[in-house]
């Protein structure tokens, strides 16, 4: 296994550990590490109306990773790479509240990944 790099902020990307997103001011509603494969995951609290949630993701292997965020339908997916740890991060604005949600990783056995989630305090402004 490849050892870890460091980005340009000095996080260190790796699946054996949850993407930071203290460093941008996100608490951390829920995280995963070293997953191989499909997985579902509920977002704590469900979804608030007029937030923005942040979805924070390393992947590595050859594959592809898809995520969906429950109940909105909304989905992103990913191109995994062998022998890279690549990282993602994704900012969806919330227009409809709901008391439940959940995100949905669906993958190939060959990617193994990791994430954290949680509301951004500080979003980019809406255009």
């Amino acid at each position: 296994m490849p050892s870890p790099k460091a980005t340009n902020q000095g996080h260190v990307l790796s699946v054996a550990t949850a993407p930071k997103l203290a460093s941008d001011g996100i608490t951390v509603l829920t995280s995963g590490t070293r997953v191989a494969g499909s997985a579902i995951y509920p977002i704590p609290g469900g979804m608030k109306a007029g937030k923005t949630l942040a979805i924070a993701i390393n992947c590595q292997g050859p594959g592809r990773l898809r995520v969906q965020v429950q109940p909105t339908g909304i989905a992103f997916p990913l191109l995994c790479e062998k022998g890279k740890v690549l990282p993602t991060m994704n900012e969806i604005h919330i227009s409809k509240g709901r008391a439940t949600a959940s995100l949905q990783f669906a993958a190939e056995q060959s990617v193994t990944w990791s994430f954290a989630v949680g509301w951004d305090p500080n979003p980019p402004e809406q255009h």
